[in-house]
């Protein structure tokens, strides 16, 4: 289970996914930098990598590949996926991050979050790269998830197949118009269409709200 503690990641491990989940060795995974929002993403070949943003320039999200063991970063393969570049990024703070990985007919997608989770206008873009270490390229569309359904500051996203097999994302949102906290979780569906001859990352209008 990956986590963040005190604006520093972490893993701790469990015998169950029902826990309870221990972390041994009570140390950040990069002792001397703070970092948040680490993901797991483990490839077709089984290699495993975590992105995770540095606060380098605002918010940036970086992936490195880690050890077999899960749990231990190959800091030589530290490398930068995207940072602020869109307008519709840059409405309060410079924030690229809660990133989730997912691969689609060889072409990987990375969903994002921008703006400040306080902002109404927090939102998800995606990212698509051939090569799971860049060069990463944003859709042009973005944000594919921005005040859905009535809902603002949805945001910081991860993604599932459910029982029947439909790739849904799941992601808070504020508790109303007016009240940050406490934030709501909320489920949506995702599917790939062809865009302007390309295939791209869409989120449907209907969600599953609590």
């Amino acid at each position: 289970m990956y986590y963040s503690a005190n604006e520093h990641i972490c893993v701790a491990t469990s015998d169950s996914p029902l826990g309870p989940f221990i972390q041994k060795e009570k140390q950040a995974m990069i002792q001397d930098e703070k970092c948040i929002d680490n993901s797991l993403f483990i490839d077709d070949d089984g290699t495993a990598y975590l992105t995770f943003v540095r606060f380098t320039d605002g918010n940036n999200i970086w992936i490195a590949e880690l050890e077999n063991d899960l749990m231990t970063i190959k800091m030589k393969t530290l490398h930068h996926c995207i940072h602020v570049s869109q307008a519709w990024e840059e409405i309060w703070a410079r924030v690229n991050e809660g990133s989730f990985i997912v691969k689609q007919k060889g072409i990987y997608y990375m969903s994002y979050s921008a703006n400040h989770y306080k902002s109404p206008l927090y939102g998800v873009g995606f990212a698509k790269a051939k090569n799971i270490m860049g060069p990463w390229e944003k859709f042009d569309g973005n944000p594919i998830l921005q005040k859905p359904a009535g809902l603002f500051g949805a945001g910081h996203s991860a993604m599932f197949k459910d029982k029947d097999g439909l790739l849904r994302i799941v992601f808070h949102a504020h508790q109303s118009k007016t009240e940050i906290h406490p934030r709501c979780m909320h489920i949506g569906t995702v599917n790939f269409v062809k865009n302007n001859g390309q295939e791209i990352m869409e989120i449907g209008q209907e969600m599953l709200t609590p």
